[in-house]
Order: C-alpha cells, then sequence, then structure tokens
C-alpha cells in the first residue's frame, strides 16, 4: 500500500487490521499482531500529521531583511517580479518574436516620479557584429506591460530588442537590452501577399508555406503595409 501523509480517522476505519498492520510496516511504526486497532490508528494519525507538517515546512524558506526582521516565503510560487530590470527576446514562430522584461523597485519608482513613457525599440542588423543597425522601429509600452509580440518585417537578419524610457526634456535612457537574436530565412516568404507567386524551396512548398502565408496575413493584416 503506498505511503499517504493524508490519512484521515474516517479511512482507516473503514480498513481491516491486516491493513492498518501493512500500512504500520511501511511507515516504520512497530504494531504487534494483537494490538488494539485504535491504538494503530491514533499512532497512523499522529504520524500523518507531523508528515504533513513538515510538507508545509518544505515549502516555506524563511529570508532576513535588511532591517534585521525575518520574512516566511513560500518557495514554490514564483514571484510577479524578480526586482530586476531585464528584457528576454525569443522567436515565437519564423515571422514574429515574444518579448518579455522586467524592472526593478528603483527604476519603476524613477519613471513614475519623472512621469516618463516606456517604449521597446526593435533593431535589425545585417551580422551579428554590425554595431549600427540597418533598420528599426518603436513600440509603445504602458507601465503595466510585461510582455509583447513583436511581427517581423521580411528579409530581416538579426534582431535585438531595447528596452528604453524617455522623458519631456531629456534623452532617452536605455534601460536593458536584449541579445541579439538571428531570424529564421524563411521570414523573408512572409513579406509576400497571397496571391503572389512564391519562389520557394520544394521542402518549404511541401511545409504549407502558402496556407501558413493566408493564415499570417488575415491574423497580422496590417505587417503586409
Amino acid at each position: 500500500m503506498k505511503k499517504d501523509s493524508r490519512l484521515t480517522r474516517a479511512k482507516l476505519e473503514t480498513l481491516s487490521s491486516a491493513e492498518l498492520l501493512e500500512i504500520a510496516d511501511e511507515y516504520g511504526i512497530d504494531a504487534p499482531d494483537d494490538l488494539n486497532r485504535q491504538f494503530i490508528i491514533g499512532d497512523l494519525l499522529e504520524l500523518a500529521g507531523e508528515l504533513e507538517d513538515s510538507e508545509k515546512k518544505k515549502e516555506k524558506e524563511t529570508i532576513v531583511l535588511s532591517d534585521g526582521e525575518e520574512e516566511e516565503i513560500n518557495i514554490n510560487v514564483l514571484p510577479e517580479s524578480y526586482n530586476e530590470t531585464k528584457i528576454n527576446v525569443i522567436l515565437r514562430n519564423p515571422v514574429s518574436l515574444f518579448v518579455w522584461w522586467d524592472l526593478n523597485e528603483w527604476a519603476e519608482k524613477k519613471i513614475r516620479s519623472e512621469k516618463a513613457s516606456l517604449r521597446l525599440v526593435v533593431y535589425f542588423f545585417d551580422s551579428l557584429e554590425d554595431e549600427k543597425p540597418e533598420d528599426m522601429f518603436d513600440i509603445q509600452l504602458s507601465m503595466e506591460d510585461r510582455e509583447k509580440y513583436v511581427i517581423i518585417p521580411g528579409s530581416k537578419k538579426i534582431a535585438r530588442v531595447d528596452l528604453i524610457s524617455e522623458s519631456l526634456g531629456k534623452s532617452d535612457d536605455i534601460l536593458a537590452h536584449s541579445e541579439k537574436i538571428v531570424l529564421p530565412k524563411g521570414g523573408e516568404i512572409m513579406a509576400s501577399k497571397p496571391g503572389e507567386k512564391l519562389h520557394v524551396s520544394k521542402i518549404m512548398e511541401l511545409s504549407g508555406a502558402a496556407d501558413l502565408l493566408r493564415r499570417h496575413y488575415n491574423i497580422y493584416r496590417q505587417s503586409f503595409y
């Protein structure tokens, strides 16, 4: 019988004495065969309570704050923020990027106090070594935004995304920038319009490039203008 820390009296009362002894043996409880079943149930319930308390303690971790106070946190729950200013980019598919970012408390307070605005700047490069982009565009953000999907224009090779704060009368502040990411060569197909003849390899044709283009056009029609 499988160990279970969620043993209840109602559940144990339904078991035979032989089954209770089997469970007691699995948990390392030394119970003679002639021991009253109520004593066995009592020992099992006591042990189950200890196991439950132990599991709860494993889910908590105590941290010491700067002022010397202790705070208990749940280590099994992911925080909404890791209190760092950072931006990341991954390919969602051959024609779009997924960008997500975070702001530390100091940066967010500074932006709000200066009534600054946030934006993403998407840069495109011809190679990983290039420092000067060959193209770029902006995406305006709200302070509550933490992620965006970005459509990739056709024929682009390398992309990088910066998170920028701008205040009236001040120069732009680059808060964070992503690593450069290599874009798939098949992306230029999405610059075509439905109905145009696609000059693609046989493998791309068999993969359903034309159907992908139609669906891409229907969903992201603005990227063709």
